[in-house]
């Protein structure tokens, strides 16, 4: 290709200033070297933000890009990474908030290609034009969507921000068609932020959302909603769609709660799920059960914890008399150790688990549920309950 004849020698790093430039891993189109890490800054005029567009990306290939990778900061120091880069595939046009970005290439001692070559561009903030996620939005109706969907899961270590501006009388409508993120019961991972107006502003935060169940629709409180998602650098998901549209004031929008309350769900919702006990501890009139869960056929809005394909969730199990179990010894007629012994006796065990949770996301076992050992030759009879309303 004539082009690369004209392209500068790439060394390993620096500073880069002005409205337009190209950066490249070092020795590019070169097989770039192991054991390497290289970090260039980029600064462009007052005023403006950085774009910067790859033109070629070959970089050892891994779906979590944990070996090697190019990582794209928002500003010079402690800025939120825009996203995390390997294999082959390009993503669209990366635009930083301010007039600074950071880029960050590192590889290991063993595969390598020929690395990356990338354009950027000083442009204005809502300039329009396709991008690797985020954005000003001020249309009408409109998606956000992570990115990479529908195709496959969304990349880890990527900050997407989108900010949408409706007209100063009327107030922005967000609802999700699809919603897949890491599940986890406080969203501490990869997950959706929603913010009244244009910053964020814990003091605004509308809600925050995590886990496969797509949550309510957001109103904003006046034109401005700032919605933010972020993923870690270990599990991803589907990721999500979501349309939002502008909406007069009315008092059935302005007056709804926009609060993370408006997002949390009923106080009771039905649950069933199989399960193997992990622990159980004493709490009060009450059982804290732990349980590794097998499948889930009514989650209601059950809190949940996964690690790797791993998934646990804690259940309460309340009662008066519990376990039901009558023993000789004095000692062991205390509540506390007939409690811990029947407990001992079912560790490991597979059981149904049919109950409710309640407005934390908590799963609760009342005298009118149940608890029973469960066998794989029921697993077709409990598949119907997924279309039958408790």
């Amino acid at each position: 290709m004539p082009i690369l004849h004209q392209l500068p020698v790439f060394t390993c790093g620096g500073n880069l200033t002005g409205d337009t430039g190209l950066i490249g891993s070092q020795g590019y189109p070169g097989v770039y070297p192991p054991n390497n890490k290289c970090l260039w800054r980029i600064t462009v005029p007052q005023g403006r933000v950085v774009s910067l567009l790859f033109r070629a990306l070959d970089l050892e290939s891994d779906h979590l890009c944990r070996y090697d990778y190019v990582d794209i900061y928002d500003g010079h120091v402690n800025g939120q990474r825009l996203g995390r880069f390997c294999g082959t595939a390009r993503p669209a046009r990366l635009v930083t908030n301010g007039n600074k970005m950071q880029v960050v290439m590192v590889s290991d001692a063993n595969t390598a290609g020929s690395g990356f070559l990338a354009a950027f561009s000083a442009i204005h903030q809502n300039e329009r034009g396709d991008r690797y996620c985020g954005g000003h939005l001020d249309k009408p109706v409109g998606t956000i969507k992570t990115p990479n969907w529908p195709y496959r899961d969304y990349p880890p270590g990527v900050t997407c921000l989108w900010h949408i501006v409706a007209p100063q009388d009327q107030i922005i409508e967000l609802k999700f068609e699809k919603f897949d993120v890491e599940r986890d019961s406080y969203c501490r991972y990869d997950h959706l932020a929603v913010f009244n107006g244009d910053e964020i502003n814990e003091t605004k935060k509308i809600g925050k959302f995590c886990g496969d169940s797509p949550p309510l629709p957001v109103y904003s409180a006046d034109n401005h909603l700032l919605v933010m998602f972020t993923s870690d650098l270990s599990l991803t998901a589907d990721g999500f769609i979501g349309h939002y549209q502008f909406k007069q004031r009315s008092l059935s929008t302005v007056s709804a709660p926009l609060t993370p309350a408006s997002t949390s769900p009923p106080t009771t919702r039905p649950m069933v799920i199989t399960a193997t006990l992990i622990s159980a501890a004493m709490r009060d009139q009450s059982i804290l059960a732990t349980f590794s869960i097998m499948h889930l056929y009514k989650e209601g809005s059950l809190a949940i914890q996964q690690a790797g394909k791993t998934m646990s969730t804690k259940v309460t199990v309340l009662c008066k008399n519990c376990p039901l179990e009558r023993v000789s010894d004095d000692f062991l007629q205390s509540r506390t150790a007939r409690i811990i012994i029947f407990f001992n006796r079912m560790h490991g065990l597979n059981y149904i688990v049919m109950g409710q949770t309640n407005d934390q996301g908590h799963g609760v076992i009342s005298p009118l549920n149940f608890v029973m050992a469960f066998k794989t030759k029921k697993q077709r009879d409990l598949g119907v309950l997924k279309n039958i309303r408790c």
